[in-house]
């Protein structure tokens, strides 16, 4: 059975959703970190809401409710979100007041604002839905976890229009954290290459509104999602090459490529394609647990407009007719996914 993309809400590093597209956007400037460009949230959310929402709350509110709008639906019947590290901002400040009080008198507000859970409840809250909701955080696969769990309701017929969507923020203490662990290396004195070619730090949210039905204004539909971890690029390429069987395909238009830390896969997905070329998304995005959602967003604005935007730079040669799109996600050659999108 098909599943229909048929609205999308996104906030990146490039730009956010609006009528005029990737028109738009920007390609990020060259930096160890990016990070999102924001809209105006007074003119998404109520400003007295506002004063209690966090930087990542307010992000994911605002893309859930462009793609909400954008599929044209006042409220979902199910709310299905997937993010790694949740409500920094909110951990980070529960954390230090811990220490400055000594433990005493704290306030629990910040401490019930860092669950992880609390994005998906706050748009619950926001667009009064009182089904379905449910928040995976599976590390760098959470969001294609989040992405299965709404296939699932969707092919089994127990709802019939499904909220999903992959968010994660960057914060200064976070990414010192992160530095420090040896994720993003420093910049070479040139200031143009990175250290052992790594992605810079990125964040995002993306939403996308999925139904079993197709409407007029449809993006694409979801034909198959595919996890693994520590595997082989062997048998990274075996799944690709059964996924795309099992959907009656010798080779897709396009990959999405999702390398990072100097880890190379571009010449295997480069073999799965009738152009010989893999596209890098997370040169738009940056690195960060569910940049695939930003991967599955650019995929699903390809297929809709059947054109590539103009912030991949090298899209010359690729085909005129974009038909089928192959995104892969690699984190530290630990974990992988494969989500295959087709034009309706």
């Amino acid at each position: 059975m098909a599943v229909y993309i048929n609205g999308t809400g996104i906030i990146s590093p490039s730009g956010i959703s609006e009528a005029g597209g990737f028109s738009a956007w920007n390609i990020p400037a060259p930096d160890l970190r990016f990070k999102c460009v924001e809209p105006d949230y007074g003119s998404f959310i109520d400003v007295k809401a506002i004063r209690r929402m966090s930087r990542i709350i307010k992000m994911g509110v605002t893309s859930s409710l462009v793609a909400l709008k954008d599929a044209r639906i006042e409220r979902p019947e199910a709310i299905i979100v997937g993010t790694a590290l949740g409500c920094l901002e909110d951990t980070v400040s529960f954390l230090n007041k811990l220490v400055i009080n000594k433990e005493d008198l704290l306030n629990p507000t910040a401490f019930i604002h860092s669950t992880h859970n609390t994005i998906a409840s706050q748009i619950a809250l926001t667009v009064k839905c009182m089904g379905y909701n449910s928040t995976y955080v599976h590390r760098n696969i959470s969001f294609e976890t989040a992405l299965l769990d709404g296939l699932l309701l969707l092919h089994e017929k127990t709802v019939n229009s499904v909220l999903v969507g992959g968010l994660d923020e960057l914060t200064d203490d976070s990414f010192i954290i992160l530095q420090r662990l040896g994720y993003f290396e420093k910049w070479q004195s040139t200031g143009q290459k990175k250290i052992g070619d790594m992605t810079s730090a990125g964040e995002g949210s993306a939403f996308f509104s999925l139904s079993n039905s197709k409407i007029e204004s449809s993006y694409a539909k979801v034909n198959d999602v595919h996890l693994m971890s520590f595997t082989s690029k062997t048998e990274v390429q075996d799944i690709a090459l059964k996924m795309l069987k099992d959907n009656d395909l010798d080779k897709v238009d396009i990959v999405l490529n999702g390398n990072c830390d100097g880890s190379d896969y571009s010449e295997l997905l480069s073999s799965l394609t009738t152009s010989g070329k893999s596209l890098p998304y997370k040169e738009l995005c940056g690195e960060y647990p569910t940049a695939s959602a930003f991967g599955m967003y650019l995929a699903a604005a390809i297929l809709r407009d059947n054109k590539l935007p103009h912030l991949l730079r090298s899209s010359f040669g690729f085909p005129s007719d974009i038909r089928h799109i192959l995104i892969h996600n690699n984190f530290r050659d630990v974990h992988h996914s494969l989500i295959l999108l087709s034009a309706c």
